[in-house]
């Protein structure tokens, strides 16, 4: 079941894309590659605690979906949201990538992550684990930023 939504997000997705766009699917090669690396450099600046660094992973159209809230989008929203989670926050990420498909300029990937989020003030630190979907568009540059971003919590 889990292998079949996969296709269908991306299908949607793609459907949002104006026409002329190659649609061809591809879990190899080096936009995956690009991929898995932004993932990796992404994880990084989250587990550094590096704000400014982080925002250089996100689209300025992004939006951000987190579990029981409504979205967040755009950096109007994004960066004083994350300005205070990081502020408040420290993390500690690690993530098994389960899926890259990549087909023309977006990219879907699909993790498992386990997190430890300590506070910067009192109180002690809270463990978490759950699923990631996250869908990233290329830029003009060749980049690949963060456009939309979802995921679930097991505790």
């Amino acid at each position: 079941m889990r292998r079949m939504m996969l296709p269908l997000i991306l299908s949607g997705a793609m459907a949002c894309q104006p026409s002329g766009i190659d649609r061809q699917a591809t879990t190899s090669g080096p936009d995956v590659e690009a991929v898995r690396a932004w993932f990796e450099g992404y994880l990084a600046a989250v587990n550094r605690g590096d704000l400014e660094d982080w925002m250089t992973f996100v689209a300025d159209d992004a939006v951000i979906m987190p579990p029981d809230e409504l979205p967040i989008g755009g950096m109007a929203e994004i960066r004083p949201r994350y300005e205070a989670v990081f502020a408040t926050f420290a993390f500690q990420f690690s993530a098994r990538v389960d899926d890259i498909v990549v087909a023309g300029d977006l990219a879907v990937l699909r993790a498992f992550y386990e997190e430890t989020v300590t506070p910067k003030g009192e109180g002690e630190a809270s463990a978490f684990s759950g699923s990631w979907l996250m869908i990233l568009r290329k830029q003009s540059d060749g980049s690949w930023k963060l456009w939309r971003n979802m995921w679930g919590v097991i505790q």
